[in-house]
């Protein structure tokens, strides 16, 4: 399905709607925390093209226990029934998030989630989080 072409464009009450469902249902799980950065946070978003962006950081250490990281899932899915919203998530645990070398984010999101991040569930785990300059490895240019 490609939004715009065979599928509706969402509409303003489907960001709502699937805001007030993932929000509502990602509440219920002790210590994950969601939070939404980018053009949908800054109110600059293209209704019915663009994505919300979002971390959501599990509380645990590297390894996600299967049956919280399916509960989550579950509440996502439910969430975007009907909706057809584009959601970007990029899925984290804390303890990577801490370390730094295995962060995914380099510094200059540290900047932005700070600047524009927005936490919509749990707790804010911003200042716990560890972003290193570049990632190590080869340049490539």
């Amino acid at each position: 399905m490609v939004l715009g072409y065979n599928q509706k464009r969402p509409t303003a009450e489907n960001y709502q709607d699937f805001l007030n469902k993932i929000v509502g249902g990602l509440g219920s799980l002790s210590g994950l925390s969601l939070m939404l950065y980018g053009s949908f946070v800054r109110e600059d978003y293209d209704l019915g093209r663009s994505d919300i962006d979002s971390v959501l950081t599990f509380p645990h250490d590297v390894v996600i226990p299967r049956e919280f990281m399916h509960e989550a899932s579950v509440i996502v899915h439910e969430a975007l029934k009907g909706n057809n919203v584009p959601f970007q998530v990029s899925p984290v645990d804390i303890k990577t998030m801490k370390d730094g070398r295995f962060n995914s984010f380099t510094d200059d999101f540290y900047d932005y989630f700070n600047q524009e991040g927005i936490v919509v569930v749990g707790l804010d785990y911003r200042r716990e989080m560890v972003c290193l300059q570049y990632k190590g490895g080869k340049k490539v240019y």
